[in-house]
């Protein structure tokens, strides 16, 4: 396994266009907490990294699956034990309705941070910065709770480093993964191995979201040095030729595990849009493991609240597979958001909206989940 860029530095972003990063008034005390997280060390190894790219790998070859579930934003409220606990119950219980053998990664330990569509907040005529998950700032809609404080950034690597060790200790065999969205944090984290490769210490894999995808931005550039697994999220703003442009950045040697490539373009929109990229993927001889989000292309706003109906993400998940099975390439997965509690948060079958309250975006419970994977099992 090689990286994909040679003589690259974490700190290369730096010169790149860096969307979505907090804006922390002081930032000499940024500064400070970062060379602390540095000095803690990484999270992960470069050996479990490793075995997570084989298995991808084979996944990719129709030998395994990937199921890549969790929350939407994880809480620095929340005991770490009790919620690595629940979490790796949960996917443990989907991946009992999959036939195949499972890679479980969970979207856990690091999924602190959320791009936004908006910078501010407006409620009754009041304006305050967005909230972008517990690594920046609060959810409470207040002035002191909405400023983006670096100390979060600390206070989440404590709870990812507690989260990722009761992981490991209590042998769950789940990865942990998040997207790669606060780069100063990952650069801090990165650290090389004997053979000179670099990886991210954040997390077994990382992906890279569809507001931060620019070939030339920061977010790709990071990406292409480090040697884990990457995800890219792919919607429908997403060309044929942007594609493989980011595929000669982020894989350019077209190594099995490194590319995992995750459709979330909507019921309506799958179709029409996947099919071309699958094509050119194929033409070019890409390795990537093709996956499905169906949740955030079906994600709607009513009264200015967002939801997601459990029917349209079961219609993508069939529309995906079978596309996939017409191409000739192999489903290699699913990406969810779930909740390990029993509110429903998304629309069920009978169209009643739950009314259920959650911090970012409405996640599956786990019947719901259920259910999507029951139908990708069927395709």
């Amino acid at each position: 396994m090689s990286v994909a860029v040679q003589d690259w530095k974490p700190s290369d972003w730096r010169a790149r266009p860096a969307l979505q990063q907090p804006d922390f008034a002081d930032p000499a005390a940024a500064q400070r907490i970062l060379a602390d997280i540095a000095q803690r060390g990484p999270l992960v190894t470069a050996e479990e990294c490793a075995e997570l790219r084989l298995a991808c790998a084979a996944a990719a070859r129709g030998e395994s699956f990937i199921l890549q579930a969790g929350d939407c934003a994880e809480s620095l409220d929340a005991d770490p034990a009790q919620a690595a606990d629940a979490m790796a119950a949960l996917i443990r219980r989907l991946a009992g309705r999959v036939p195949q053998t499972v890679v479980p990664i969970g979207r856990i330990g690091g999924q602190f941070a959320k791009p936004r569509s908006a910078s501010e907040e407006v409620r009754e005529g009041r304006s305050l910065p967005v909230y972008r998950g517990d690594s920046i700032n609060r959810l409470a809609f207040e002035e002191s709770a909405r400023a983006h404080d670096p100390s979060l950034l600390g206070a989440a690597h404590r709870h990812s480093s507690a989260t990722i060790r009761h992981l490991r200790e209590s042998r769950s065999g789940l990865f942990a993964s998040h997207e790669a969205l606060v780069l100063a944090y990952e650069e801090a984290l990165c650290f090389p191995d004997p053979d000179r490769r670099w990886w991210a210490g954040s997390g077994h894999m990382l992906w890279i979201g569809e507001r931060t995808r620019q070939v030339d931005g920061a977010h790709v550039a990071f990406a292409a040095g480090i040697a884990n697994a990457v995800g890219v999220k792919c919607g429908p703003s997403l060309g044929s030729e942007e594609l493989l442009r980011l595929a000669d950045r982020l894989d350019p040697g077209r190594e099995p595990g490194r590319l995992l490539l995750i459709a979330r373009f909507g019921a309506d929109s799958v179709e029409r849009g996947l099919a071309p990229l699958i094509r050119a993927a194929r033409s070019e001889g890409l390795a990537a493991a093709w996956m499905l989000d169906p949740m955030h292309g079906n994600t709607r706003r009513i009264g200015g609240r967002k939801q997601r109906r459990v029917a349209d993400m079961l219609a993508e998940t069939k529309a995906f597979f079978a596309l996939c099975r017409s191409e000739g390439v192999v489903p290699a997965g699913l990406h969810l958001e779930v909740t390990t509690g029993e509110a429903a948060e998304c629309v069920g079958a009978d169209g009643i909206d739950p009314m259920a309250d959650f911090p970012c975006d409405p996640r599956l419970t786990a019947a719901q989940a259920e259910l999507v994977i029951d139908t990708a099992m069927r395709c």
